[in-house]
């Protein structure tokens, strides 16, 4: 069961509850009707293809959002700043 990791057995069956929600096909004959139920036999019979991604698909990941934010640019940058200026005292 996903490596004997409950979390990621969660959050694979979690995923898979999502696409069955948006109207994917179940991979298994049940006679269950809910979603969740549907994912976890799925994810408990292997039926679901599923990686883990690695430190640099990660970092990849990162920063290719952090040059789009660059590029959108900072929605409060554009605010006009106004700046305090002390009179002679």
């Amino acid at each position: 069961m996903l490596n004997d990791s409950y979390y990621l057995f969660v959050e694979v069956a979690a995923q898979r509850c999502s696409q069955l929600m948006r109207g994917a096909k179940p991979k298994i004959d049940l006679r269950a009707h809910k979603y969740s139920t549907i994912a976890c036999a799925e994810v408990k019979e292997d039926l679901i293809p599923w990686r883990t991604a690695s430190d640099e698909e990660i970092a990849a990941e990162l920063a290719a959002a952090a040059a789009e934010k660059a590029d959108v640019g900072d929605p409060l940058a554009r605010i006009p700043q106004l700046e305090v200026v002390k009179e002679n005292e």
